[in-house]
């Protein structure tokens, strides 16, 4: 099932999550939109984009512009415009399944929109060789390290109109690999035995502590918000810049030749030890357990789903890392962009979110921004496709790139899914 921008239904659902008023628009700036709003085309018919330059809620004529064209399949094209009165029409057109970026530029100034053409025919990459046996031999290696919680410690609410409803830990768990898993668990006060639901949240690329998952914890849920990479969650900004300057700088595109030296292969052993840290707890009902992340986060949460089937809700905002082989078959990279990297065509595959999907079961919410340069939209509809859930739906964004209501999607979905 698709469907299109549904802010309306989650500002219903969940108006403590709502969104504050956006910005006042920039007196000058450039507009970039398809001519049929839902952005979606047939191969072969024609693609249009409106483009303008707008100053003070007026077009304005005789501004030259730089435009680059990306299509899937295709080189990129570079051109110039000339603005008018009215929206100038730049259109292209897609012969086979994929998706088409406008970018226009100005200066500082910059916009940009995307297109898709029968996304719903996108297929994967098939699965390299060996991913299942790579998968369960470290699970097997997993389960020789005892999940021993290291550390958990009481740690005040951040937000003190939230200390009498929640308790806050910060938290370690022994797990294979260099690293512990490391994140903030938050809880209701009081709260009985089987009696909460567990949710799951993973961080997108960066070096940074946990956060504390507040809002979820009051509203009755487990809540476990899980660091990337396995640090303290109570470093300074300094020491937190300083990994990311160093030894955690560009970690996704470090060059590695075996996938047991991939940073994600650690990443993923502390995503399945989360959750069987989450099922430990004496609070959850053993119904419900959540998973949710955007981007690098949605990669770990598609993961979660496909290499534990307790897990029983997925929310995948514009997944990152999903059928990185398509850009060899002339599809827009994803993020890290490193598929053709020498070895990393053997590496990244073991890690990709098309192949995690292609295992999944649960019900499963993906998120795409249609002029996304990161978890680019073809990679994603390629791993929405792929998925191989009954229970599967993609809300399409076609005037969003990686950021925005891609992203905070999640909370009514999750309220809806728990009938709350």
């Amino acid at each position: 099932m698709v469907r299109v921008d549904v802010q309306p239904l989650y500002d219903k659902l969940c108006p403590e999550w709502n969104l504050p008023d956006a910005a006042e628009k920039p007196a000058t700036r450039l507009g970039v939109r398809s001519l049929v709003p839902e952005a979606v085309y047939a191969p072969g018919e024609p693609i249009t984009f409106l483009v303008a330059m707008i100053e003070n809620n007026q077009y304005r004529s005789g501004v030259g512009l730089k435009c680059r064209m990306i299509r899937d399949y295709h080189e990129p094209v570079e051109f110039p415009l000339v603005t008018r009165d009215t929206p100038v029409e730049v259109s292209t057109e897609l012969e086979r399944p994929g998706f088409v970026r406008l970018e226009v530029s100005l200066g500082e100034l910059s916009a940009a929109a995307g297109a898709g053409v029968e996304p719903e025919k996108i297929a994967a990459v098939p699965d390299i060789t060996g991913f299942d046996s790579f998968w369960r031999a470290h699970r097997r290696w997993l389960n020789m390290v005892q999940p021993r919680v290291l550390k958990r410690e009481v740690i005040p609410a951040v937000l003190p109109e939230y200390g009498e409803r929640v308790r806050c830990f910060d938290v370690q768990v022994a797990c294979a690999g260099a690293k512990p898993v490391s994140g903030i668990l938050s809880m209701p006060r009081g709260a009985k035995p089987k009696s909460c639901p567990a949710y799951v949240f993973f961080h997108g690329a960066g070096v940074r502590p946990a956060f504390q998952p507040l809002t979820w914890a009051a509203r009755g849920l487990l809540a476990f918000n899980v660091n990337a990479h396995g640090l303290y969650n109570d470093l300074s900004e300094a020491d937190y810049r300083a990994l990311a300057e160093g030894p955690l700088k560009d970690y996704a595109k470090q060059p590695v030749y075996s996938a047991e030296d991939s940073v994600f292969r650690d990443m993923i052993l502390r995503v399945q030890r989360a959750l069987e840290f989450m099922k430990s707890l004496p609070e959850w009902d053993g119904r419900f357990l959540i998973v949710h992340g955007g981007s690098q986060g949605a990669l770990q949460a598609l993961a979660a789903a496909a290499l534990d089937r307790d897990v029983s809700f997925v929310v995948a905002n514009a997944p990152a890392m999903c059928d990185q082989a398509g850009e060899l078959a002339g599809r827009m990279s994803p993020w890290p962009h490193a598929i053709s990297q020498a070895g990393m065509e053997r590496v990244a595959p073991f890690f990709d979110g098309a192949a995690f999907a292609r295992r999944i079961t649960a019900p499963v919410r993906f998120t795409v921004g249609f002029s996304d340069t990161e978890s680019t939209p073809s990679s994603v509809y390629a791993a929405f496709n792929a998925c191989g859930s009954c229970d599967k739906e993609i809300l399409n964004f076609p005037d969003c790139g990686h950021a925005g209501a891609v992203f905070w999607t999640a909370e009514a979905e999750i309220m809806e899914h728990l009938g709350r």
